[in-house]
């Protein structure tokens, strides 16, 4: 079954423009040197996105695979919080975010949604217990959700793209925090 994404592929180009602002309002407000200030990725190929499911026996979220054939990937997207890119699955990075998803798990702090196959890390903090998991099934039949752990649940967002704009509003947000 498909869907619409919400996002059309001409929203992408102002909603990375968005992100860019708040990330340099937060570079220009750090003035400890808290953070990493880095810019998103170059746009992933087609067929790395294809590796993704090989590497989680799960399909790609369609918005997800459509932000990563703009940006593969962005790291620090929060503070320290690298959004996974394509290069990132199957990685050292990757086997501790799905090490914290399993605890998490087995400690009742996030449960699959139903009819989800896995809980699939696509970001987490280099220096925290902060991670990005979405519920992937083996068939798609709904956008998938995109939660936020540190420790317990921090925020669930319905969709990538509403995700992505909790991003930049988090940044905003840090931005006026460090002012």
């Amino acid at each position: 079954m498909l869907w619409t994404t919400g996002v059309a592929v001409s929203d992408w180009s102002a909603l990375f423009a968005e992100m860019e602002t708040a990330k340099r309002r937060v570079m220009a407000s750090d003035r400890e040197g808290l953070w990493r200030h880095e810019s998103r990725k170059p746009p992933a190929a087609p067929e790395r996105i294809a590796e993704i499911t090989a590497e989680t026996r799960c399909p790609v979220d369609p918005e997800y695979a459509e932000f990563l054939l703009h940006a593969d990937g962005w790291p620090a997207v929060l503070q320290d919080i690298d959004l996974f890119g394509t290069a990132d699955f199957g990685s050292a990075a990757y086997a501790q975010a799905q090490e914290l998803v399993r605890v998490a798990e087995e400690e009742g702090i996030v449960e699959r949604e139903s009819g989800s196959a896995r809980l699939i890390p696509m970001g987490a903090s280099r220096t925290d217990i902060d991670i990005l998991v979405m519920p992937w099934a083996t068939e798609l039949v709904r956008p998938a959700p995109v939660i936020w752990l540190a420790g317990g649940e921090i925020e669930r967002y319905r969709t990538f793209s509403e995700f992505f704009r909790g991003m930049i509003a988090e940044n905003h947000a840090e931005a006026d925090s460090l002012a």
